[in-house]
C-alpha cells in the first residue's frame, strides 16, 4: 500500500534552511523585514519541498457575522501563457451575470510563478470576498491548493476531475460530448474517414476530455484509432498552423479535422497556403464557438458552448450557497453542433 505523501510545514522549510522558523515565517509575508537573498533561497527551497502554504486540507472556512460583503474575488491562471479568446469571453459573461446581481469582481492573476503564487494564496485566502470564483489554466498542484485553502469556491470551464481533495463546486463544458459531436458529424455526416484532431497541451484536462470523445466518436463510427492523426499544441492558432504545416510537408493525409475555433484560423490559413479547399478536400468543426468562426471564409461549423448560460448558472449558485461554503455541486453542461460551411459531404 502506497506511502500516504507527508505534509510539508514551515519547521522543515526552516530546518532544511538551516534558519528559525520566525524567519521563514517572515519570508511568506507581504511586508518582509528579512533580506531579498535569504528570502528567495527560502522560498527557492520551500518550492522544492512542495510547501503548501497555510493549506486547510479541505477545512470550511468559519463565515463570521458581518455586514453583507458584495465584492467576489475571481482568480484568473495563466500558467500556459495563452489567454484565449473563450476566457475573455466566459470572463465577460461573468461580468455582466455579476453586475446584474449587484457585485463588484476583484481578479487576482496565478501565473504560475511560485513567489507570486504564495503571495496571491496569502492574500486570497484571507480575503473579505463574499466567495471565490477559479477560471483558466493553473499548474495542477497550485489548483489543488486554491481549492484545499478555500473550502466552497467555485470552479469554471474544469470540472475539477483530477483534483481530488477540497471542498469546492464546479460549472464546466461537457467538453468529451462536444468532440463526440464534432467528429461525429465529420464522419458520418460528411463522409470523412481520416479526421485529423489538433489538441492543446498533452495531458491538459481540456486535450484530454477531447481525446476520449475523439477515440469514443471514431470507435461507434467503426474506426480504428491513429494516434498519429492526433497533434498536440499550445492552444495558439500559430502554433496549429506550425503543427499542421509540418504533417503535410511529412506526408500526413487526411480529410478533416477537428480542433477550437481558435486553432481553426490557423488551420485555415495553411490549407490556403497549400492550396487545400475547404470543403471540397477537407472539411473542418471548431470548438467554442467563438465570433471569429463567422468571419473565416466559409464560415466555420462549430460546437456551440453557451458561456451566458454557465455564468448564470454560477452565479444563482453562489447567490444561494454563500453562508453554506460546503453545499458544494457539479455542473457539465451539454454543447450544440452548429453547422457552417466548412463541413460538407465529398
Amino acid at each position: 500500500m502506497p506511502q500516504k505523501e507527508k505534509n510539508i510545514s514551515l519547521k522543515d522549510v526552516a530546518e532544511y534552511c538551516n534558519v528559525s522558523l520566525m524567519t521563514v515565517s517572515r519570508a511568506f509575508r507581504k511586508d518582509s523585514v528579512i533580506s531579498p537573498d535569504t528570502r528567495a533561497r527560502i522560498l527557492k527551497a520551500a518550492e522544492k519541498l512542495n510547501y503548501r502554504c497555510g493549506n486547510r486540507r479541505g477545512r470550511p472556512q468559519s463565515v463570521s457575522k458581518r455586514t453583507p460583503n458584495t465584492q467576489i474575488q475571481l482568480v484568473f491562471g495563466t500558467a500556459s501563457g495563452n489567454i484565449a479568446y473563450f476566457h475573455m469571453r466566459l470572463l465577460t459573461a461573468l461580468e455582466q451575470q455579476l453586475s446584474l446581481k449587484g457585485y463588484d469582481c476583484l481578479i487576482r492573476t496565478a501565473t504560475g510563478d511560485y513567489d507570486s503564487f504564495i503571495r496571491l494564496l496569502d492574500n486570497a485566502k484571507n480575503h473579505k470576498c463574499t466567495a471565490t470564483l477559479l477560471m483558466g489554466d493553473f499548474l495542477k498542484e497550485q489548483l489543488e491548493t486554491l481549492l484545499n485553502t478555500i473550502p466552497g469556491a467555485i470552479l469554471l470551464d474544469n470540472s475539477g476531475d483530477d483534483v481530488f481533495n477540497g471542498i469546492y463546486s464546479s460549472f464546466s463544458f461537457d467538453n468529451r460530448q462536444a468532440a463526440i459531436l464534432g467528429v461525429n458529424h465529420l464522419i458520418r455526416d460528411c463522409k470523412r474517414s481520416r479526421v485529423l484532431l489538433i489538441n492543446g497541451f498533452r495531458n491538459h484536462f481540456f486535450s484530454n476530455e477531447l481525446l476520449d470523445g475523439y477515440k469514443t466518436s471514431l470507435a461507434q463510427c467503426g474506426i480504428e484509432f491513429d494516434e498519429s492523426l492526433v497533434l498536440n499544441t499550445d492552444f495558439s492558432a500559430e502554433s496549429a498552423a506550425s503543427a499542421l504545416k509540418k504533417f503535410i510537408l511529412d506526408g500526413g493525409k487526411f480529410d478533416a479535422v477537428f480542433t477550437n475555433d481558435e486553432m481553426a484560423t490557423g488551420v485555415y490559413r495553411i490549407l490556403h497556403e497549400f492550396n487545400i479547399k475547404i470543403p471540397e478536400n477537407v472539411s473542418i468543426c471548431g470548438c467554442d464557438d467563438l465570433p471569429v468562426g463567422k468571419q473565416l471564409y466559409p464560415e466555420l461549423t462549430s460546437i456551440s458552448l453557451n458561456y451566458a448560460e454557465l455564468a448564470k448558472y454560477a452565479i444563482a449558485h453562489l447567490t444561494d450557497s454563500s453562508k453554506h461554503l460546503t453545499n458544494a455541486i457539479h455542473v457539465k453542461l451539454p454543447p450544440v453542433l452548429k453547422p457552417g460551411k466548412s463541413s460538407a459531404a465529398k
